[in-house]
């Protein structure tokens, strides 16, 4: 790290700031003054007006620019505090009571989306060919389609928003020539006057630089933060380029990387300890499957070992083409302790994707967002996460222990397992026809909004095209996905259910359930006995692992009977999230049949139960791979926490390479890793103020150890520590 990275560095990580209060602040000012023009022009023309007056900041040193003026800069650095909000399970707006109902008992919770936009369009045409598209677009309109009006509205607003946002990279190009000026330091003068040429090219025109490349896809990522996309891909032509002609050196490109990353960074400040944002995606394959990694890749993770940053979450595709060298690299990276890469299987992601509707040159090119979110990159409205499902207390339903949500149960007439799995089918699709209604209301609303959000719309692939915005179903994919959490759990249930009650008959379901109606009080040696005795999921077990392949299996198809509003499939995921749902929805939920007490933490992740596996990492592994991924085409992550004694050597760091391959080949999907000790995690949370830097694994994101809950923190305690 040299010394400009350095003091950059050092200033975002004082750094803290607000969401711009201008922007509300400017959008009002414009409203108060217009009334006759529609709506969707009406929000154009606000967008623009706060581009045309929102404040300028370029900071010293810095070579890539375009940063918010609502950041305080403090004297030392911030230790990173809780920025996690509890659910409150109340309905997120007025809806019918059948539905709401869902919420309150917490059986079902909502959850944002994420985009990642079409940055290879940006850097090949830039905004002014949007706007050749755009026009494209009006010309082909027909005044005798019954929406041409509407659509020619639409389409004028996306050309407002796309003017206004070139003119506003030119008022930063004037503002780094104004400042040039007035610059004693011939050197900065210099970076200025480039920085402002930069700004005049980028992002109106193509980049024609390795430099004015990484500019664009800042303002590009800065006009609609959230993911980053597939980095090393669309910016290698330009460094290969530079660097052949000798205008561009390896370490000038980490810099300007580093400057970059430091960007996604300071997006949202360090006092925000969630890292479920602007996840990054390198390596993969190309649109006719051959490997895509390149040099690029490689400077990327030198850059993410030497910033340490929490921000941008970084992810590894992996394919049987990825060299050993990568992968090696990329596991060596995880010693920075900041919780990445994480790393996914192309195998069986893509076909995943194409299972779900997607054209196997699009499922290719998929990045990754939020926690770890799929999304084909600037060419989707996936509905990345629609909601939270709480499978453990779908079983409770079946069983007649939630009677607000469905009628009684008889227990007596259910004397075998077939008819219990029977009930619980029937409540999966109670809860999935919830879940849709919820769904269907949601994107609705969502779609109301003036222009479909305009700015999404813009930049994602076919909204143009189609003439309609991005949350209208304009988009190219528009998949909605729901998060099952709790599989573990659920898949431990029954196989209790069935050897305790139907096949050793040792108790009755209606002494089973007293037992859980009462939290296993007075039951405690049973419940040792199911803890310790029964199969749990995370073993190499078949009985248990075939159980919870069959509940993805049946799931998977109960959600696909519905359509979402704006088209497209319903398709499933496992991820516990930013919103850490195996914590939220373990508190809302009595007693299981696993052994496991009310209000305790489901499974973090597709991986095994707390603690339940028991036969190593490989045996946990082994039991992820037999479920059927080609139904999980997105949100699924696996949890794994290994001594840290692995990465001080580089056996060590190969073993783990070689568990990532050996576990992809057979199957798995993802990988993400902790490697800390019981032992540290215990002092940090009795001394937090020692352990500031401590990063762990959470559920799809990273952040610090002492930045959570209370019960967050004893839940990752209470994880499996696995050596090989």
């Amino acid at each position: 790290m040299n010394e400009r990275i350095a003091a950059i560095r050092s200033r975002v990580m004082r750094s803290t700031g607000i969401p711009d209060p201008e922007n509300q602040k400017l959008r009002a000012e414009y409203f108060d003054r217009t009334a006759d023009k529609s709506e969707v022009i009406r929000e154009a023309k606000a967008i623009a007006h706060y581009f045309e007056n929102r404040a300028l900041v370029i900071h010293n040193d810095e070579m890539i620019i375009g940063s918010s003026p609502w950041v305080k800069v403090n004297s030392e650095e911030i230790l990173s505090r809780q920025s996690f909000s509890r659910r409150t399970f109340d309905s997120p707006w007025p809806m019918p009571k059948h539905t709401e109902v869902f919420f309150s008992e917490g059986m079902i919770s909502p959850a944002g989306n994420h985009t990642t936009i079409d940055y290879e369009t940006i850097l090949s045409v830039g905004f002014l060919g949007l706007i050749d598209q755009i026009q494209r677009k009006l010309s082909d309109l027909s005044p005798d389609d019954e929406d041409c009006e509407e659509k020619e509205d639409f389409l004028q607003a996306l050309k407002i928003v796309a003017e206004a946002y070139i003119g506003f990279s030119n008022r930063y190009a004037d503002y780094a020539i104004a400042l040039s000026r007035e610059c004693s330091d011939e050197i900065r003068k210099c970076e200025l006057e480039t920085i402002a040429q930069n700004c005049r090219q980028v992002p109106a025109q193509p980049p024609n630089s390795f430099w004015r490349a990484c500019q664009s896809v800042w303002f590009s990522f800065f006009f609609l933060p959230d993911a980053p996309g597939r980095v090393d891909q669309y910016l290698y032509p330009f460094y290969q380029r530079d660097i052949e002609n000798g205008t561009l050196s390896r370490d000038f490109a980490a810099e300007l990387l580093s400057c970059l990353w430091l960007k996604y960074y300071e997006r949202n400040g360090v006092e925000d300890a969630v890292s479920a944002r602007h996840h990054l995606t390198l390596g993969g394959v190309t649109p006719d499957g051959g490997d895509a990694s390149n040099e690029l890749t490689h400077l990327c993770l030198d850059v993410t070992e030497d910033l340490k940053l929490l921000r941008p979450q970084v992810g590894l595709r992996w394919n049987r083409n990825t060299s050993p060298e990568l992968l090696v690299r990329a596991v060596e990276v995880l010693r920075s302790q900041t919780g990445h890469p994480d790393f996914c299987n192309d195998e069986q992601i893509v076909p995943a994707l194409v299972n779900a509707g997607i054209k196997p040159k699009d499922a290719r090119d998929f990045s990754l967002s939020g926690c770890h979110e799929v999304i084909i990159t600037g060419k989707s409205q996936m509905g990345s996460v629609e909601g939270f499902i709480n499978m453990p207390m779908i079983l409770r339903l079946a069983l007649g222990f939630e009677p607000a949500l469905g009628n009684g149960v008889n227990l007596s007439t259910i004397d075998s397992y077939d008819k219990l799995w029977d009930g619980v089918i029937g409540a999966m699709d109670l809860v999935a026809s919830a879940a849709h209604e919820f769904s269907v209301d949601r994107d609705r609303r969502m779609a109301d909004t003036p222009g479909g959000n305009l700015s999404a719309s813009l930049v994602t692939k076919d909204c143009i095209e189609n003439a309609r915005g991005y949350t209208q179903g304009g988009a190219r994919y528009n998949n909605c996905n729901w998060d099952a959490i709790g599989i573990a759990n659920l898949a431990d249930s029954l196989v209790v259910l069935r050897e305790l009650v139907f096949e050793e008959k040792t108790l009755s379901l209606d002494t089973l359930a007293g037992m859980l109606c009462s939290n296993w009080e007075g039951h405690e040696r049973l419940r040792k006995r199911v803890l310790n005795q029964f199969p749990h999921f995370g073993n190499d077990d078949d009985e248990v692992d075939e159980i919870a392949a069959h509940i993805i299996e049946v799931f998977a198809e109960i959600l696909e009977r519905r359509t979402p509003f704006r088209g497209g499939k319903y398709t499933l995921g496992t991820l516990a999230g930013g919103e850490n749902m195996h914590i939220e929805f373990g508190r809302k939920t009595g007693a299981t049949p696993d052994g496991r007490k009310e209000g305790d933490p489901f499974a973090d992740s597709l991986a095994a139960a707390q603690g339940l596996d028991r036969h190593g990492v490989t045996a946990m592994l082994n039991s992820v791979a037999k479920l059927p991924h080609s139904l999980l085409p997105t949100s699924t992550t696996v949890n794994v926490k290994l001594d840290p004694k692995f990465l001080k050597s580089n056996d060590g760091i190969d073993k783990i390479a070689s568990l990532i391959t050996g576990h992809f080949i057979s199957g798995g999907q993802q990988l993400q890793f902790n490697f800390y000790n019981r032992e540290l995690l215990l002092e940090a949370k009795r001394h937090p103020e020692k352990h500031a830097n401590l990063m762990v694994r959470v559920a799809g994101y990273s952040a610090p150890f002492v930045s959570l809950w209370g019960d967050l923190q004893d839940e990752i305690i209470a994880r499996t520590k696995h050596s090989f």
